[in-house]
């Protein structure tokens, strides 16, 4: 699945990419209205996104300052990200709660 969420990374990057080189240099024609509301919908849906997932697993994962800006990014292939590195932060965690002990 790694492999997976950097391609999907990648993917997203590449369309950010295009939505931004659309506000500094304007498409020709029509393209410019279109891909501006490309944007705002992908924007809207991702904090969507961000508001289902933060509401319903915020007890249930840890969750750090660059999370939020993964899944308005990235969406999806963001949260993935966030799963896919919860052991790792559960571990940690774990491995602090003992030292203090």
């Amino acid at each position: 699945m790694g492999i997976a969420v950097w391609l999907g990374r990648l993917i997203f990057a590449v369309i950010w990419g295009v939505m931004l080189a659309n506000l500094v240099a304007p498409f020709e024609g029509k393209g410019f209205a279109f891909f501006l509301f490309l944007m705002v919908l992908l924007i809207a849906l991702h904090l969507l996104q961000l508001l289902m997932f933060a509401t319903v697993y915020k007890e249930h994962i840890q969750w750090r300052r660059g999370d939020y800006w993964q899944v308005i990014f990235f969406g999806v292939i963001g949260w993935l990200a966030i799963v896919r590195a919860q052991p790792a932060r559960t571990q940690t965690k774990a491995e602090q709660t003992n030292d203090e002990s």
